[in-house]
C-alpha cells in the first residue's frame, strides 16, 4: 500500500543554514509517528516542508505517491485539502476578525466544498467532534481560551477531510491543566477518522502516547526512527538515550533512582555542522572515526530500526551511555 507521506533526501537550506539536509521518512495510511528532538534540530522546518508552507530546496515530497516538493502554486491548491497542519500556538494561527464558523468553513469555502447549508451543518458536526459548543460558531478567537482555540484550529485543520494531519507541537503553548485533553482529543480524532499523522513535539511523554513510531532528528538529519515501544524500551543511538533520560518518569520512586545524561557542550551551529556525526562533539563514547565518516541511517536488529551511529552493531547492540561519561575531545 502506497504511504500516506514520503519524504524523500528533503533538504531545506535557508542561505547558509542547513536547517533539513537529507532527511527521508514514510508515514503509513492511518499511522502516527512521532518526530523529537531538541529546540532547533529542524523539526518544525520539517513540517512546514511537507506542508509546502515554505519551499524546498531539494528532496522529495509524496502525498499519497504525488510529489509536490516542486509544484507551482496553482497546481498545488487543489491538493491542499488532503494534507493540512496545526500550529504550536492558536493566538497567531486564527485570524482575529473571523468567526469560529467563519474560520472552521475556511477550507469548504475555498475547496468549494457543498453548499453553504452544508457547510454550516459541517461546521456544527466538527465542533460537536471536538468537544465544543454549537454557540461558539458566532464567537471571535479571542473570546475563547487557550485550549478551545486549539480545538477550533483543530476543526479546521480536520474540515476537508485531509489524510495527512502534520501536528507542529500542538500542546506546548498551552497550560499544563489542558495539554492532556486535547492530546486526547488528538488521539481520539485519528482513530475515528483515521488520518495519518506526523506529530512533531519535544514532549517525549506525548509521543510514547500517540505514535506507533518515532523519529529522532538532530541538526538537520534524523539519527533514529524505531517503533515506539521498542526506541523506549531501548534506545540505541547515544543522542535518543540522553533525550529519553531527561524525559520524567510519573513514578517518584523510579525518577529518583534514574540518572540523568547530561550532554557536554551546546548544540553546533546549523551554518557549519561539523564534520562526520554531527553528534560526535557532545557524544560522550565518539571514537575517532565519528568525527571523519558520516553514519548512514541503516537497519539494525530484528525489528527493523534505523541507526545512525558507527557504534551500534548490525544486530542492535548499542553502547551504553553513562551519566558520568564527558564528551571525548577530537579535534572538532
Amino acid at each position: 500500500m502506497t504511504p500516506t507521506l514520503e519524504i524523500v533526501d528533503l533538504v531545506k537550506h535557508f542561505g547558509p543554514v542547513r536547517a533539513v539536509d537529507g532527511v527521508s521518512l514514510t508515514v503509513g495510511v492511518g499511522e502516527v509517528v512521532g518526530l523529537v528532538g531538541e529546540s532547533g534540530s529542524g523539526k518544525s522546518t520539517l513540517g512546514r516542508c511537507v506542508t509546502r508552507l515554505v519551499p524546498v530546496t531539494s528532496g522529495q515530497v509524496r502525498i499519497r505517491g504525488r510529489d509536490i516538493a516542486l509544484l507551482s502554486r496553482r497546481a498545488l491548491r487543489p491538493l491542499r485539502r488532503d494534507f493540512t497542519i496545526v500550529f504550536q500556538d492558536p493566538s497567531s494561527s486564527l485570524n482575529p476578525r473571523m468567526t469560529v464558523g467563519d474560520i472552521i468553513a475556511e477550507p469548504l469555502r475555498l475547496h468549494r466544498l457543498g453548499s453553504a447549508a452544508t457547510r454550516r451543518a459541517r461546521v456544527i458536526d466538527l465542533l460537536d467532534q471536538v468537544g465544543l459548543p454549537a454557540d461558539v460558531v458566532r464567537r471571535y478567537p479571542h473570546e475563547l481560551s487557550g485550549g478551545q482555540r486549539q480545538r477550533v484550529s483543530l476543526a479546521r485543520a480536520l474540515s476537508a477531510s485531509p489524510s495527512l494531519l502534520v501536528a507542529d507541537e500542538p500542546t506546548s503553548a498551552l497550560d499544563v491543566s489542558v495539554q492532556a485533553s486535547v492530546l486526547n482529543l488528538v488521539g481520539r480524532l485519528q482513530r475515528d477518522l483515521g488520518f495519518a499523522c506526523l506529530f512533531i513535539t519535544h514532549d517525549l511523554a506525548s509521543v510514547e502516547f500517540l505514535a506507533q513510531r518515532v523519529a529522532v532528528m538532530y541538526l538537520g538529519l534524523l539519527v533514529e526512527i524505531a517503533d515506539r515501544a521498542e526506541l523506549f524500551a531501548a534506545p540505541r543511538h547515544p543522542y535518543t538515550q540522553a533525550l529519553l533520560s531527561a524525559a520524567p518518569i510519573p513514578d517518584p520512586a523510579v525518577q529518583r533512582a534514574r540518572r540523568r545524561i547530561v550532554l557536554s557542550g551546546d548544540v553546533p551551529s546549523p551554518v557549519d555542522p561539523p564534520p562526520g556525526c554531527r553528534f560526535h562533539t557532545r557524544c560522550p563514547v565518539a571514537v575517532e572515526r565519528c568525527a571523519v565518516d558520516v553514519p548512514p541511517l541503516r537497519p539494525v536488529g530484528p525489528a527493523g530500526a534505523l541507526v545512525a551511529c558507527h557504534l551500534v552493531d548490525d544486530d542492535g547492540t548499542a553502547p551504553e551511555v553513562s551519566a558520568a561519561m564527558p564528551a571525548p575531545s577530537l579535534g572538532s
